[in-house]
């Protein structure tokens, strides 16, 4: 997740007001909606020009011109794998079986409350993209116990930091350059903690796994990567190497 999440919102000018409010008055949310547009071709234009830097798609459904529909056609005609985030409240059953059949995170009802609608915002950023699901489950266990070979006990804090960690930069390979920055204060802020005990944590478990486990399986893992006799890997060097191993793992799996 990044530390920014840029939304571009498809609405009608009066319910953009009000999402925007909400996030001017809270100043700590990494929520920015950045990019609006008030009916489909609008959007379509801005999504052309600004893709890059659009994380979060949030519309509705019913829109002027073109309708959401008609976004998520161009989308996947374009092959743009958008975040999408359908906030409406038109619920016929037909539009919604069409929905469906796109890669949509979240379908809300307009009314929800802020807060929740913040949430979503940010969990579709961290979601397992829908090609993916299919390899969550193999991840866990597999993860689990490699940590276990390594001689990391389950009980410890840090142990589900860096199974959490390795999850997180294993689904969005874009936080591997900022576990200080992006990591952490997610591992953080999922376990109601800082990110510095995050850290702490993660750094013991560590040298809990070095002291204990399986020097071969550390070699084969590790390589020349560290010194055996003087160093430990650091955090970021453990985190990235074990997320490089299970996903060079899945990949043989899978094919």
């Amino acid at each position: 997740m990044k530390n920014v999440i840029n939304v571009l919102m498809i609405d009608n000018i009066e319910s953009i007001k009000d999402v925007k409010q909400y996030f001017s008055i809270k100043k700590d949310s990494v929520v920015n909606i950045k990019y609006e547009a008030h009916d489909g071709i609008a959007a379509i234009n801005l999504i052309k020009k600004y893709i890059n830097d659009i994380d979060v798609i949030l519309m509705d459904t019913i829109l002027p011109s073109l309708d959401g529909l008609g976004i998520l056609k161009f989308l996947k005609k374009e092959n743009i794998n958008s975040k999408i985030i359908i906030r409406s409240n038109f619920n016929n059953e037909n539009l919604i079986r069409s929905l469906s059949l796109y890669d949509i995170s979240f379908f809300l009802y307009k009314d929800i409350d802020k807060a929740i609608l913040e949430e979503r915002i940010i969990d579709s950023t961290i979601l397992v993209n829908k090609n993916n699901e299919h390899n969550g489950a193999n991840l866990t266990q597999g993860l689990s116990k490699l940590l276990h070979d390594l001689g990391m006990p389950s009980h410890i804090k840090g142990y589900q930091y860096i199974r959490d960690s390795i999850e997180l930069m294993y689904n969005n390979p874009d936080t591997l350059g900022g576990i200080t920055k992006e990591v952490y204060p997610y591992i953080a802020e999922k376990y109601n903690t800082t990110p510095s005990r995050v850290e702490r944590a993660i750094r013991h478990a560590i040298e809990v796994s070095w002291s204990r486990g399986d020097y071969d399986l550390m070699e084969e893992i590790f390589g020349h990567s560290v010194d055996f006799d003087r160093a430990k890997p650091t955090n970021s060097e453990f985190l990235a190497t074990i997320t490089d191993k299970m996903a060079l793992d899945n990949k043989v799996k899978t094919r």
